[in-house]
């Protein structure tokens, strides 16, 4: 059972819509995200901190495009979380098992790729920022 749905303008299908387009509501998801999801707002919140202590300990490029590279992976998984939680309601506010493992596999992706992140942080962050900390 699907339920009816209107298309204006602002909801027409992904194909009918210009790059332009794409982008803007690609930018209101994660405007969405940001204001509406606590655990985005976290992930993006230590980034920004272990941004700041990269920039202390004067990393190197490789270790920037690293840094970036991890950041935009748990956001991207956070996203890929929210969308599916949302998904989710949507279809149903019932018990399903089916949505629960879905919903606890997202979440285990965000899990999975905070903690590569984290000690990732640690070895290029950590550490050094400790050690510049102690001189």
């Amino acid at each position: 059972m699907t339920p009816d749905i209107d298309l204006d303008e602002e909801a027409r299908p992904p194909a009918d819509r210009s790059w332009g387009r794409k982008f803007a509501d690609a930018l209101r998801g994660v405007k969405i995200a940001f204001r509406s999801e606590i655990n985005f707002f976290v992930h993006f919140f230590v980034a920004v901190i272990a941004g700041v202590a990269g920039g202390i300990v004067t990393m190197t490029d490789e270790r920037w495009c690293i840094y970036i590279l991890c950041v935009t992976v748990v956001l991207a998984a956070e996203l890929f979380n929210t969308a599916i939680e949302r998904l989710a309601r949507a279809v149903t506010r019932e018990e399903h098992p089916e949505i629960r493992d879905a919903l606890d596999i997202a979440a285990g992706a965000v899990l999975m790729t905070s903690i590569g992140a984290g000690i990732v942080g640690v070895l290029m962050i950590g550490w050094p920022f400790v050690a510049q900390l102690a001189r």
